[in-house]
C-alpha cells in the first residue's frame, strides 16, 4: 500500500472549526483510509507534544486516550479490516475532539500575559477575480492572487513563517538569521534569497513552486529529516501532485513569465485546456464550461495580456477551436 500524506493546514482548520463541508469530506477520507495512517499519526503526535509543551491544569483521562489512540492506530491489524478501521475511525475522531478543544480553550487557561508572548497570526485575503499586494513587518513583498488567503506569524526565535491557500509572488526580504518559510499543504518552501512564485489550492492536488531569482528549498511538511524534495534555481519549476507524493522539475523557456500574472499577463505554453480553463477560472473568479470533454488535452500557447473575461475566452475558444461558456463569476 503506498503511503499518502495529509493536508496538515486543512487538519489545522479543522482544529480551529473552521472547515468547509469539502473540507469535512476530505478529514473523513483521512480518517478511513489507511493510506493516510502514518501521515496522520506524525500530525497528531506533533500537535500532542506541542500542548504538552503548553502550560495547562492537569484534564483527567487525556493521557489515557492518547495512548489507547496510538495503541490502536499504529497496531498492526489482528482483527478483520472492516472492524479495525471502524475502531480506528472511532478513536481517531475522539482524539481529534480532545485535541481540537483544547486548542480552543487553550487562551482561556493560560493568563493573558503568556497569550501576549504567544506568536499571533496576521491574515489576509483577496476576493475570487482579485488580487492584493503586501508589505510585511518584516519589510517582504508579496502579491496575493484571485481568491487567496495568506497567513503570516513570526516566531519567537525570529523565524518567518507563512502559509498559503491560493496563488501568490514573494519578493523576500532575506536574513540568514530569520529564515522564511511558506507552508502550502504537503509542501513548505524555504527562502535562500529570492523572488518565486506558489500555486497551491485546496482541493487540486498539485502543488507548483516556480523561482524567478535567487534560490529556494523545498521539502516534505512534517518530514524534517528526510532530504529536501529539490533545491530550485532560477527558471526552474516544481510540479508536486500531493496524491501520488510524485514530483518533476521543469526548465521553464521564459523566466520573466514568472508571476506575470500579477501584471496582468497570463502566459500558456503547451498547456492541456483542462488546465488552462482552470487557471482562468481562478484567475477571473470565474466558471468556465465546454461541452466536449475529448477537448481536455488540446495544447494551448497563447499569451493573454491584460484582457477582460470575455476577450480571454475568445482567444483560448479559437485557439482551441472549442465553444466556452461563462456559466458563474464572483464579482
Amino acid at each position: 500500500m503506498v503511503s499518502k500524506e495529509v493536508d496538515r493546514q486543512l487538519l489545522l482548520h479543522y482544529l480551529e472549526g473552521s472547515c468547509t463541508r469539502e473540507q469535512l469530506r476530505q478529514i473523513r477520507e483521512y480518517l478511513h483510509d489507511e493510506a493516510y495512517r502514518d501521515s496522520l499519526n506524525r500530525f497528531m503526535q506533533e500537535e500532542w507534544e506541542t500542548l504538552n509543551r503548553s502550560e495547562l491544569p492537569p484534564l483527567a483521562g487525556i493521557e489515557d486516550q492518547y495512548a489507547r489512540f496510538r495503541s490502536i492506530y499504529m497496531t498492526p491489524a489482528r482483527r478483520t479490516p472492516a472492524v479495525r478501521i471502524i475502531r480506528m475511525v472511532a478513536v481517531a475522531a475522539a482524539i481529534f475532539f480532545i485535541i481540537a478543544g483544547i486548542r480552543l480553550l487553550l487562551p482561556r487557561l493560560t493568563n493573558r500575559q503568556d497569550h501576549d508572548a504567544i506568536p499571533q497570526w496576521l491574515s489576509y485575503h483577496s476576493e475570487p477575480g482579485h488580487h492584493k499586494e503586501l508589505v510585511l513587518p518584516d519589510s517582504s513583498r508579496i502579491y496575493l492572487g484571485s481568491g487567496s488567503t495568506l497567513r503570516y506569524r513570526q516566531e519567537g526565535n525570529g523565524s518567518r513563517l507563512v502559509q498559503l491557500e491560493g496563488e501568490a509572488y514573494f519578493i523576500v526580504k532575506h536574513d540568514q538569521q530569520r529564515p522564511f518559510a511558506v507552508e502550502t499543504g504537503a509542501l513548505i518552501t524555504m527562502d535562500i534569497g529570492t523572488e518565486f512564485n506558489i500555486r497551491y489550492y485546496p482541493g487540486e492536488p498539485v502543488v507548483e513552486v516556480a523561482v524567478a531569482s535567487g534560490k529556494v528549498q523545498v521539502r516534505q511538511t512534517g518530514r524534517h529529516d528526510a532530504a529536501p524534495l529539490a533545491a530550485l534555481i532560477p527558471g526552474q519549476l516544481l510540479h508536486y501532485d500531493s496524491l501520488t507524493q510524485q514530483s518533476g522539475i521543469t526548465i521553464l523557456p521564459d523566466v520573466a513569465q514568472i508571476g506575470a500574472w500579477r501584471k496582468g499577463i497570463l502566459s500558456f505554453h503547451s498547456q492541456r485546456l483542462k488546465d488552462v480553463i482552470t487557471e482562468l477560472e481562478h484567475y477571473y473568479g470565474a466558471r468556465i464550461q465546454y461541452i466536449d470533454t475529448a477537448a481536455d488535452d488540446i495544447r494551448i500557447t497563447t499569451l493573454l495580456d491584460n484582457k477582460s473575461l470575455a476577450d480571454a475566452l475568445d482567444i483560448v475558444s479559437l485557439t482551441a477551436g472549442v465553444h466556452l461558456t461563462v456559466i458563474q463569476t464572483h464579482k
